[in-house]
């Protein structure tokens, strides 16, 4: 891995472990410190921030706009640095307040399925079999029909490199090879859940290279 994008994947390390997300604040004011703090690190976004809040939460592109959040809301937030060519990609659901049994039980649950996606991404496994860990926990769970993207990505200089971690997708992940696990759940009228990390796949595991 190059040594831009591990620089790339600290500073957004370095920022998610500061941000924090207030009642009151819109999810511009949260998009546009995330991009200052990108600007103090000498770094660009690596793509337009998603800052989601509430019901919006529920679109998996929910770029940020001039709705407050409200606390009791869950807000995804994915964004990532651009560093001297290298990018990072990285998405958080913060919860605003206690979360009620369901929030917490879709959080776990995709939780549950990021780590069993993590556990099958080794070299020469076939993404295809990657997306299938995490995609049948979360359909065994109920909310199968609220999964509706792939499970992750290659990424280097560009944001979505090959190969896509998709259930259609029979060509193996290889070693050395960086890529990111992002299951979701994502209920209209409700709100949504993704959690998203990069890991460099070995022959034994996928290591981890995001901290927060």
């Amino acid at each position: 891995m190059k040594t831009a994008q591990q620089k790339a994947i600290k500073i957004t390390n370095r920022i998610f472990r500061s941000l924090q997300i207030h009642e009151g604040q819109t999810e511009k004011e949260v998009a546009d410190w995330i991009k200052s703090q990108l600007r103090r690190f000498g770094a660009h976004p690596a793509f337009r921030i998603i800052v989601a809040s509430g019901k919006r939460s529920a679109k998996p592109h929910g770029f940020a706009t001039n709705k407050k959040i409200k606390k009791g809301e869950l807000v995804v937030v994915d964004f990532g640095a651009w560093y001297r060519g290298y990018r990072a990609d990285v998405t958080r659901t913060f919860m605003v307040g206690k979360p009620t049994p369901k929030q917490r039980k879709v959080l776990i649950i995709v939780r549950e399925a990021q780590k069993r996606a993590m556990a099958a991404a080794v070299a020469g496994r076939a993404c295809r079999e990657v997306d299938k860990a995490a995609r049948d926990f979360i359909s065994k769970k109920g909310y199968g029909k609220y999964f509706v993207h792939s499970t992750g990505h290659a990424i280097g200089k560009k944001v979505h490199e090959a190969p896509k971690i998709s259930r259609k997708n029979p060509h193996s992940i290889r070693a050395g090879q960086v890529i990111t696990i992002e299951p979701g759940i994502y209920i209209k009228g409700w709100g949504g859940v993704r959690i998203e990390d990069m890991g460099i796949v070995t022959k034994r595991s996928l290591k981890m290279l995001t901290s927060f």
